[in-house]
C-alpha cells in the first residue's frame, strides 16, 4: 500500500495542517517522513515504529536513536547549569539553529517522558547517563514539537535520518529509497530542504563537555555565535571549538576547494 503524502500534489503546504496530521499518525503508532531543516527524517513515537525504521534502513536492532523535540523536553529532561541552558535557548530558540543536544539525564528518579518508556525503547535513546535531544529549526517541527509538549500521555518522538544506513541525508523526497518510503504511513513532502548545499545532518553538542561531536551543516555559524557569545562557558571547560576547514569563518562565503 502506498505512502500518504501531505499536501496533495499541487497544493503548498499548510504547516497547521500537516502537524497535526503527522501528530495523528504518531499517535496512532505510526512511522512518517518530516522534513527538516538539515534533511528528510524518519519519526515514530513507539517501539514497533523503531524497528520499522530500522528494518526499512537495513540498521542494526541494537543502534540507538534520537530524541527530537523541543527546547522545553530538553529543559527538563536533561540536566545542565542554568548557564547552559540559556546557551541552548540562545542558540536553538532566539537563533532558530538546530542542535542535537547530548547532556545528562536523572536516571534515579526518570522524568516522567522517559518513565513512561518501555524498556527496549529507554535503552535505545539513552546512553550510559546521558540522552540525545534534536531541538530542531524551521515552522513545520517547531509546530509538531508543540502538540507532542500539549499531549496529556507526554509522546515523544524518535528520529533518524530517512536513507538506508551508510548512504547520506536525503534532502528532496524523490530521492529517499522506494523501501524506505514504502515502509511508513505518511511522508510530508515539503520540497528541497534549505542545507542540503551542506549534505551533513544537524551539529551534535555535548553540552555536558561543551564539545562538538558532529560538525554538522551551519557549523560555522554554531562556532561563531559560541565563540561570540559563551566564551567563558567555553574557558570553564577548557574547550576550544576548532575551525570547519571546508566552511572557514575567516573568510565567510567561501567554501575551500
Amino acid at each position: 500500500m502506498a505512502s500518504r503524502s501531505v499536501p496533495k500534489p499541487g497544493a503548498a503546504p499548510n504547516v497547521s495542517r500537516d502537524a497535526k496530521e503527522t501528530y495523528d499518525t504518531l499517535k496512532r503508532g505510526g512511522v512518517v517522513i518530516v522534513p527538516t531543516d538539515v534533511g528528510y527524517a524518519l519519526l515514530t513515537s513507539t517501539q514497533a515504529g523503531i524497528r520499522r525504521i530500522f528494518s526499512a534502513k537495513g540498521r542494526r536492532e541494537d543502534h540507538n536513536i534520537g530524541i527530537i523535540g523541543t527546547y522545553k523536553q530538553h529543559r527538563e529532561i536533561h540536566v545542565l547549569s542554568e548557564a547552559k541552558f540559556e546557551m541552548t535557548r540562545v542558540l536553538t530558540e532566539d537563533m532558530a539553529m538546530i542542535v542535537g543536544v547530548i547532556a545528562k539525564y536523572d536516571t534515579e528518579n526518570l522524568h516522567p517522558r522517559l518513565a513512561a518508556l518501555d524498556s527496549a525503547t529507554l535503552s535505545q535513546v539513552t546512553k550510559g547517563d546521558t540522552v540525545s535531544i534534536a531541538v530542531p529549526e524551521g515552522p513545520f517541527l517547531r509546530e509538531l514539537g508543540r502538540l507532542c509538549d500539549e499531549d496529556p500521555e507526554g509522546m515523544l518522538t524518535f528520529g533518524t535520518s530517512a536513507n538506508l544506513t551508510g548512504q547520506g541525508q536525503r534532502f528532496r523526497i524523490e530521492d529517499i529509497e522506494p523501501e524506505v518510503i514504502d515502509a511508513v504511513d505518511l511522508v510530508v513532502d515539503y520540497g528541497l530542504q534549505k542545507w542540503q548545499a551542506y549534505r551533513r545532518g544537524g551539529v551534535n553538542f555535548d553540552a555536558e563537555n561543551m564539545k562538538v561531536l558532529r560538525k554538522g551543516a551551519g557549523y560555522e555559524v554554531f562556532r561563531d555565535r559560541m565563540l561570540r557569545w559563551f566564551p567563558q562557558l567555553l574557558e570553564e571547560a577548557g574547550v576550544s571549538i576548532e575551525e570547519d576547514l571546508d566552511y572557514k569563518t575567516s573568510e565567510p562565503g567561501i567554501r575551500a576547494n
